[in-house]
C-alpha cells in the first residue's frame, strides 16, 4: 500500500510540473509590453532622421549649385580684358551673369534680382529659389539659395566673391 501511495505521489508531482512548463498569456502579454515600450523610443526617432536626411540633401543641392553659380561667375570675369568693360557697370553685369546656368542642357543667362527667382533643376522635382546681387561698382557678388518653389525665401546657402581685374 505504501508503494502505491508513493507511485501516485510521483505521479501527481509529474502531472503538476507538465502542466507548468509553459508561459502562460498574462506572462507573453507582458513581454510583448515590454519590448513595445522599448521600441517605442526608436520608432521615435525615424521620422526626426527623416527630416535631417531631408535637410541635408536640400542643403547639399543648395551649395552645390552655389559654388557652381559663382564660379562661373568667377570665370566669365576673367574673360573681361578691356578696362572700359569692366568699368561700365551695364556691360560688366552683363557680360558676367552671361551663360552662367543651364536650363534643359542649354547655357542661360542668371537673372539679376532682389526678389527670389525660381529654377527647376533637370529631373523634374527638385526646384530652388535664388537672389543674385551684382554691385558693379565694388565689382563684388552675393548669391543666397533658398531649397523649394513655395514658401518664406531663408538662405541655405549664401556666398560672396569679389572679381579682380588682371589686365590684357
Amino acid at each position: 500500500m505504501s508503494h502505491d501511495v508513493a507511485v501516485s505521489i510521483n505521479d501527481r508531482m509529474a502531472a503538476s510540473k507538465s502542466l507548468s512548463a509553459g508561459f502562460s498569456l498574462i506572462e507573453v502579454c507582458l513581454a510583448v509590453l515590454v519590448l513595445g515600450l522599448g521600441l517605442l523610443p526608436i520608432f521615435g526617432l525615424l521620422p526626426s532622421g527623416l527630416r535631417s536626411a531631408e535637410e541635408s540633401t536640400a542643403d547639399t543641392r543648395c551649395g552645390l549649385f552655389t559654388e557652381s553659380v559663382m564660379n562661373g561667375l568667377r570665370g566669365n570675369s576673367v574673360t573681361l580684358t578691356n578696362w572700359t568693360d569692366w568699368n561700365t557697370p551695364g556691360k560688366f553685369t552683363n557680360s558676367i551673369v552671361k551663360g552662367v546656368l543651364s536650363k534643359g542642357g542649354t547655357r542661360t543667362d542668371a537673372e539679376l534680382s532682389s526678389t527670389a527667382v525660381e529654377i527647376q533643376f533637370p529631373d523634374g522635382k527638385d526646384w530652388l529659389r535664388y537672389k543674385l546681387s551684382v554691385d558693379p561698382i565694388a565689382h563684388s557678388a552675393t548669391l543666397e539659395v533658398c531649397d523649394g518653389q513655395y514658401g518664406a525665401f531663408e538662405p541655405q546657402a549664401v556666398s560672396y566673391t569679389e572679381f579682380i581685374f588682371r589686365g590684357p
